[in-house]
């Protein structure tokens, strides 16, 4: 439900311009993966004292409803206090889970009215009944497919294979997979698949310079017809919720590279550090 669509018979905080007071989440909704759970805490922030005075007297509370269409989940949470805490079992949801967060009324509430409602609701009292909303804070959502404790490794939205077409001569790039495929050769594939290599920590800025940052900067120009894609959710999550990406947008194309190079932690910086370990380090080699 779109709450700036939907006209109630009363003043909501929230929605529209309906009561002259500040509400939203402080700081943002935190969803950590625990184990077989997903825990998730809300912070509710308003400045209304009508609805606070509501609050003290325990006749209306904090709601948060939590929704999945994939596995028709549903259940809501609800608080005495501004902080909303609970877990959801990571069993019982698939891709996106949506949460919207209310006050709602616990009781019949007799001739409302809120005296920082809109000039519209002068004179106007209302009576509320159980389950009524007061209080719109917002909504907010996360991907349950998305590994959240590894959103930063390399191998959540990409990995290499092997492109067993005998004919492929050069390498491609598969973006409508769950991660972006860079597909080698078998000859190159199998040089690479060897653990001396794929698995060698010093050869890892070389890989995100070349063959990660090139398939990267690929996909990222084809974002937006791949968006549904399980390796668009990851970055776009990273995107959406690191500083550092705040002032870029994927939808300019001259961003793009440097959104690459920060979600690979600067892998040409890293490149040239090694390189230059590699040239300082002393000769092994002994003279017999």
């Amino acid at each position: 439900m779109r709450f700036n669509d939907v006209s109630f018979p009363h003043p909501v905080l929230g929605v529209g311009d309906a009561i002259n007071s500040t509400i939203g989440f402080s700081p943002e909704p935190e969803i950590l993966s625990e184990g077989n759970s997903y825990a998730i805490s809300v912070m509710c922030e308003h400045n209304n004292p009508d609805i606070e005075r509501l609050l003290q007297m325990g006749v209306v509370e904090y709601y948060c409803e939590a929704t999945c269409s994939n596995t028709l989940f549903r259940d809501c949470f609800k608080s005495d206090n501004n902080q909303i805490k609970f877990e959801i079992e990571k069993k019982l949801v698939k891709g996106k889970v949506s949460f919207t967060c209310l006050i709602v009324a616990k009781t019949s509430i007799a001739n409302y009215s809120n005296s920082l409602s809109h000039p519209d609701y002068e004179g106007y009292n209302f009576d509320i009944e159980p389950g009524d909303v007061l209080a719109f804070f917002g909504k907010f959502e996360f991907d349950a497919d998305i590994k959240y404790e590894k959103l930063k490794a390399v191998s959540t939205f990409m990995e290499v294979v092997e492109n067993k077409d005998p004919n492929a001569i050069f390498t491609n790039y598969d973006f409508s997979k769950s991660k972006i495929e860079v597909q080698l050769p078998t000859q190159e594939y199998m040089i690479f698949a060897n653990e001396s290599i794929s698995k060698e920590t010093k050869f890892a800025p070389i890989f995100h310079s070349s063959i990660v940052q090139n398939a990267l900067v690929s996909a990222l120009y084809n974002f937006e017809a791949n968006k549904d894609c399980l390796w668009a959710k990851v970055i776009d999550y990273r995107l959406r919720n690191e500083k550092q990406f705040a002032s870029l947008s994927i939808n300019e194309n001259e961003d793009i590279p440097e959104i690459a190079q920060k979600l690979l932690g600067n892998p040409f910086k890293r490149l040239i550090s090694e390189l230059q370990v590699i040239v300082e380090q002393p000769n092994e080699t002994e003279d017999y």
